[in-house]
């Protein structure tokens, strides 16, 4: 009697284990991403541009001058993952492994997110309608950044949810931009 006991009750607490485990796995991967992406956003408010039309999106028109910038959600400039352009490979290079300046370091994505690529992440620059035509720091615009789905592997919990429908939410961590301008000495 007591050996069918165990062999009912031995899956079941098997299996309760591997899901704590597995859940445990999730929200440690999850946490490391979010670290990951405040601090890639934090550099992207305070660096050069990374996509490639950002200049030509942005223009500051001479006959506005000190007007107010209207906050127009069609205007986006984006780059990386699922958006089939490039972005600046010198800053994602510095965004995922971080950079040497003046003795200082400051660290990348992968110091917090071991194995996150430049191809993982979408980067995303959009009116924010703060600021004025003629701004010295450029354009005041809201910058998105976006990990793609498969960075985060969620070996068993993952398919089990996505296998009855259930989808993770989008991983976003959004900032409003200050100056655009990559700093020419030590970095904070």
């Amino acid at each position: 009697m007591a050996l069918t006991e165990g062999l009912i009750v031995f899956p079941i607490m098997v299996l309760a284990i591997s899901l704590c485990v597995e859940f445990g796995y999730m929200m440690y991967q999850w946490n490391l991403a979010a670290k990951a992406m405040q601090l890639g956003v934090r550099k992207l408010v305070v660096s050069e541009p990374a996509t490639p039309d950002f200049n030509t999106l942005f223009a500051f028109d001479d006959t506005q001058s000190g007007q107010l910038i209207d906050a127009n959600a069609g205007v986006q400039s984006a780059c990386g993952a699922g958006t089939g352009i490039a972005c600046d490979a010198t800053m994602m290079t510095r965004l995922i492994s971080g950079n040497l300046t003046g003795g200082q370091r400051w660290p990348g994505l992968a110091n917090y997110f071991p194995g996150i690529t430049a191809g993982q992440i979408r980067i995303i620059y959009e009116l924010s309608g703060l600021g004025y035509q003629g701004r010295p720091g450029g354009p005041v615009v809201t910058v998105r950044m976006e990990i793609a789905r498969d960075a985060i592997d969620f070996p068993v919990i993952g398919r089990l949810l996505e296998s009855f429908g259930i989808g993770f939410p989008p991983f976003t961590v959004t900032a409003t931009s200050e100056d655009l301008r990559s700093c020419p000495g030590p970095c904070s």
